[in-house]
């Protein structure tokens, strides 16, 4: 399967959300999506969702244009929003059973894949209480099981890990890349360890534009002999491509990523992936 993008553009009015995006999306990898608020991830994913049409350019879907002919693709979609909407007097089970009916799911299969997707996000036993009583990581689940209803070829997920604790993370992450297998998953986050943990391929927006598409192992080459450690005894407000300040005995331990090295003590050090994620929106500026 594979998804293309073509000169793909958004404006509302004066301002343009994505800018000229062209790129070709293959089943097999689980794709992140990382940029600043406002960078146009949501804008993005809104049109590859067939929610919004773009301002100009196509995208195509195994050959079908999804942009004039959105309803062809619609039901090999599976979209989660970055805030999920929930009917809060009907059951886990009411709800996800009234997705699965717009989605056109046979009964039986319904049926199964609820089951399945409740056994495996660990909401079996609350099945039958009602959603306004959940907390909001339980209701993030059960956005994503509605998503993952019906075996979409597409899935695109934006801020799927929000409200959830670690151990709920892990489960999801982990579920969407088994899933990536088979499929075209995208994955939307501001959490760059979901990223660092399950994507063989990044995409980073910036101001709307498609400023890196590659590996998450490329991006941090990018950033390496950029990245510094030292301890100070304070440092400058308003400092960029700082990237973590813990304060020790011995004084305020400072990891900062700048081409050029930022005081006379500052040792190099190895990138990770969010130091290269810093340097690439930030440090390179």
């Amino acid at each position: 399967m594979e998804l293309v993008l073509e000169n793909v553009t958004k404006k509302y009015k004066d301002k343009t959300a994505v800018c000229n995006i062209s790129t070709e999306l293959a089943s097999g990898q689980l794709i992140g999506l990382i940029g600043k608020n406002g960078a146009g991830k949501t804008t993005l994913m809104k049109m590859l969702a067939t929610i919004i049409k773009p301002t100009s350019g196509q995208i195509f879907f195994d050959g079908e244009n999804t942009v004039r002919n959105p309803n062809s693709v619609r039901n090999t979609i599976g979209y989660l929003p970055q805030e999920v909407s929930v009917y809060p007097n009907l059951t886990a089970y009411e709800y996800l059973n009234y997705v699965a009916a717009l989605k056109g799911m046979k009964k039986r299969e319904a049926i199964h894949q609820i089951r399945q997707f409740l056994l495996a996000f660990h909401l079996e036993d609350v099945k039958d209480k009602k959603l306004d009583g959940f907390s909001g990581g339980m209701k993030q689940r059960i956005g994503i099981i509605g998503a993952l209803l019906n075996s979409p070829k597409i899935i695109i997920a934006d801020e799927p890990t929000t409200g959830l604790d670690p151990e709920e993370r892990i489960t999801v992450r982990n579920m969407l890349s088994e899933l990536a297998k088979e499929r075209i998953m995208i994955l939307s986050t501001h959490i760059v360890s979901d990223i660092e943990a399950v994507a063989s391929r990044i995409l980073m927006l910036k101001d709307g534009s498609l400023i890196f598409d590659n590996t998450p192992h490329k991006l941090i080459a990018k950033a390496e002999g950029c990245v510094w450690e030292y301890t100070s005894d304070s440092v400058q407000s308003g400092a960029r491509g700082i990237s973590s300040m813990v304060q020790t005995k011995d004084g305020i331990h400072v990891r900062q990523v700048s081409r050029h090295k930022p005081i006379g003590r500052a040792v190099p050090v190895s990138s990770t992936l969010e130091d290269a994620c810093l340097f690439a929106l930030e440090g390179e500026e």
